[in-house]
């Protein structure tokens, strides 16, 4: 009985928290779509987010990141509570070192417990941009290693 209620569990789990992506399904998010808006476009042409140095996106960025519960797991200065500080560049997925990457991982979310914000459709592409420019806005690390730019 307890190791059926544990198989349960264990699917639960699964369904809850998505998988990697394929590189199919990456490169469907990222082809040009009708409806995308001319900073989602650029994002998509070149990889680079081009709110990161907009105020007004950043201001945008840290409204988008209070309302969808970012700040609940990853506090309000980015400095990490149940989810890692993002504020160092000590990145727990070297790929959101890049715009590309750290938009993967807030479009698809993770296997350790953040949600797909966009593939559930809680945030648009352009609202993932704000989001990530707020991110990048508070970071503290080594100049040096800023790889984003």
């Amino acid at each position: 009985m307890a190791l059926a209620i544990l198989a349960g569990v264990g699917l639960a789990y699964q369904t809850v928290w998505p998988a990697d992506p394929g590189d199919d399904e990456i490169a469907q998010v990222l082809m040009p779509a009708e409806g995308d808006t001319p900073a989602v476009r650029q994002f998509k042409d070149t990889g680079k987010n081009p709110y990161n140095k907009e105020p007004h996106a950043i201001e945008q960025g840290f409204k988008l990141a209070r309302a969808v519960a970012c700040t609940h797991c990853h506090a309000g200065d980015l400095s990490g509570l149940i989810g890692p500080n993002l504020i160092t560049g000590n990145w727990r997925y070297p790929k959101d070192g890049t715009d590309k990457g750290m938009f993967q991982t807030l479009y698809f979310g993770t296997g350790a417990g953040m949600a797909a914000w966009g593939k559930l459709g809680s945030l648009t592409s352009d609202e993932i941009l704000k989001v990530m420019a707020f991110v990048r806005s508070k970071y503290r690390g080594d100049p040096k290693n800023i790889t984003w730019e």
